[in-house]
């Protein structure tokens, strides 16, 4: 691999973790406040797609 296509892929893998770990905060937000909101979120992440 060149030395551009490193620098690519590390900035699309930093990128991907990122997100992930937002998504993560996000989550934990959403369970720890519960209710309604918590469950629909659940809902939609346990629904066949």
């Amino acid at each position: 691999m060149t030395e551009r296509q490193l620098r690519l892929f590390f900035r699309a893998a930093l990128r991907h973790e990122r997100r992930a770990r937002a998504d993560r905060i996000q989550d934990v937000n959403a369970g720890m406040a519960g209710g309604r909101p918590a469950s629909e979120l659940l809902r939609a992440l346990t629904e066949p797609i």
